[in-house]
């Protein structure tokens, strides 16, 4: 147990630092964009069709644009990275509080996903990745639960920032939060990094290469079959879990549920993703995250077979906690078998590409579903057919784990 502590508290302040910007990427999470949602379509007269597409092509544009910005965490100082990440999230939280025409508002989206649905994560999780050989699993679980405590704490501060000083207001205070309470609590928290973690390409970084962007070392990733046996369960998981809260009102209308109860049971997916985040850890560190990987979408697979057959509003949050366990165990075992994997050496540039195929996944699942039910499917229909495909990339994960460790090929 000492040898447990040791390895796992080693650096305490990286664990804050990791937790600090998952808790805050909350910022630009669906979650709690949700809950600007109708003030901004009433503010711009735009039907619930016109505000879902610029939230789509925000998040594609966001996809598109992480692997040319993700990989600097593996080339610029970490101070720097993380100060220019931060000052990015800030920057879109006010543009979209200032936006006066709907285009604007597309801009502001695209900074808050890219700023606060990726990069934050990345950079913790990538920086707990390369300061950890042992115990990184239950490193990356422990610094990640700042995820559900966001789930948790940032929705009930945010509606009442929103009914005391109106939208606008609610985002100018979270802009000012991050440039004044978050930027300088991460770059304290980084003040003792290890130098191999705080100057990841060497303390002459400028003079290391730049030409990453999406170079030999991304064409190296698409073409390696690790690649296509991890990629496609991330993309299931991501996919899933946004298409079903995306929907959640309308299911529950359909139903006859309280609008309140549905919303009000985000507290199960939170729960599961915490614990499932402790869980997956101690489980990646004996097992490897590669050999555990493959297994951990089968909660999910459970919530959406009990969502399509039981109509009471009873198994709602059932459902929701079987989607935090997918959720919070997918996040720790997908990060820790990257790191087995492909190495740490470009960890970052690893990241950025599987954070896209992900990122582009929460756009695709909404657009989905929604086609289907456009095309008069029931939800029944809907989510049968999303249990049929997802038992479909657990099989395939299963039958392709990756057998080998391999480096990533530095440009």
């Amino acid at each position: 147990m000492s040898k447990f502590n040791g390895a796992l508290f080693q650096y305490p302040q990286l664990l804050a630092f990791g937790f600090t910007l998952a808790f805050f990427s909350g910022f630009g999470q669906t979650f709690l964009l949700s809950l600007y949602v109708p003030e901004v379509a009433n503010s711009f007269t735009l039907s619930n069709t016109q505000l879902s597409s610029l939230y789509a092509i925000a998040t594609l544009g966001s996809a598109f644009t992480l692997p040319w910005v993700g990989h600097y965490v593996d080339i610029w100082p970490l101070r720097r990275y993380t100060s220019a990440v931060l000052l990015g999230l800030g920057a879109a939280l006010l543009v979209l509080s200032l936006a006066p025409h709907p285009l604007v508002v597309l801009v502001g989206f695209w900074g808050l996903r890219l700023g606060g649905q990726a990069l934050m994560g990345h950079t913790a999780i990538s920086t707990l990745a390369r300061a950890y050989q042992q115990a990184r699993g239950k490193a990356i679980s422990l610094a990640t639960l700042g995820h559900p405590a966001g789930e948790a704490a940032l929705p009930l501060a945010v509606a009442a920032l929103i009914m005391a000083v109106g939208w606008r207001g609610a985002l100018q205070f979270s802009a000012a939060a991050t440039a004044i309470i978050v930027l300088p609590l991460c770059l304290w928290l980084l003040r003792s990094a290890p130098s191999s973690v705080a100057y990841p390409a060497g303390r002459s970084w400028k003079l290391a290469p730049a030409g990453l962007s999406f170079g030999p070392t991304y064409w190296h990733l698409l073409g390696s079959a690790n690649f296509w046996a991890l990629a496609p369960a991330a993309c299931l998981w991501g996919a899933t879990i946004t298409a079903v809260l995306f929907f959640q009102l309308q299911l529950g209308a359909t139903r006859g549920w309280d609008p309140h109860w549905v919303a009000g049971s985000i507290a199960a997916f939170a729960l599961a993703n915490a614990l499932a985040m402790m869980g997956s850890g101690i489980l990646a560190d004996r097992l490897t995250g590669r050999r555990a990987y493959p297994f951990f979408l089968l909660p999910m697979l459970l919530g959406l077979l009990l969502l399509a057959f039981i109509r009471q509003p009873w198994v709602y949050p059932l459902v929701l906690f079987f989607l935090g366990l997918s959720n919070g165990s997918g996040s720790t075992l997908l990060n820790t078998a990257l790191a087995e994997v492909f190495g740490t050496a470009s960890i970052g540039a690893v990241r950025s590409l599987f954070a896209m195929a992900i990122v582009v996944s929460t756009a695709v699942g909404p657009v989905a579903f929604g086609a289907l039910l456009d095309l008069g499917w029931p939800f029944e229909w809907v989510l049968g057919l999303a249990a049929l495909v997802l038992a479909g990339g657990v099989g395939w994960s299963t039958l392709r784990a990756p057998g080998r460790v391999e480096e990533t090929v530095d440009p």
